[in-house]
């Protein structure tokens, strides 16, 4: 797959869907390829053993099975003479540690009270914004918000890392 750069990609999606009316449609996009065999540009994309599809179909399942689960902690805050707000922060229950990715590693529980745990999902959480930046930054900028405050709020979230971490 590493023949599919980002400019490919982009070249074989605009020429698909400029033949279905502006519409890119994943359906028929992978009929499109199927139908074509291996003359059409993007055939070497996919998996076409059905085991090995219907495997990372699975794995994928899985994966999505605990996406959404989460797990809160509480944070007490003095707010004035013998007053206490308790909240309630929402974390995912399980975390991908990005070390452990490279080497295939899993999942694991999250636990709210081990520093680096929190530190692992600031992490997490600077990089998704990162990504997040990248790809909307022209609606940022349409709607009034400076990427320099989604950049603030990523290197707040790598220092919180790196101390909790350490």
């Amino acid at each position: 797959m590493s023949s599919f750069t980002k400019a490919k990609r982009q070249k074989i999606v605009e020429e698909f869907a400029r033949r279905h009316n502006g519409n890119y449609n994943p359906a028929l996009f992978l009929e499109e390829v199927k139908t074509t065999g291996e003359s059409h540009p993007a055939f070497g994309w996919f998996e076409w053993d059905a085991d090995k599809a219907a495997s990372a179909y699975q794995l994928e399942q899985a994966r999505d099975f605990a996406r959404d689960l989460r797990v809160s902690f509480k944070i007490e805050e003095i707010v004035g003479p013998n007053q206490v707000r308790i909240r309630e922060h929402p974390i995912p229950m399980v975390i991908s540690p990005m070390e452990g990715r490279r080497h295939g590693g899993g999942y694991r529980l999250t636990d709210p009270d081990d520093p680096e745990h929190i530190a692992e999902h600031c992490l997490q959480a600077a990089r998704t914004l990162q990504q997040w930046r990248d790809r909307y930054s022209a609606a940022l900028a349409h709607a009034g918000i400076k990427v320099s405050d989604v950049n603030t709020v990523i290197a707040r979230l790598e220092r919180k890392a790196s101390s909790k971490a350490a």
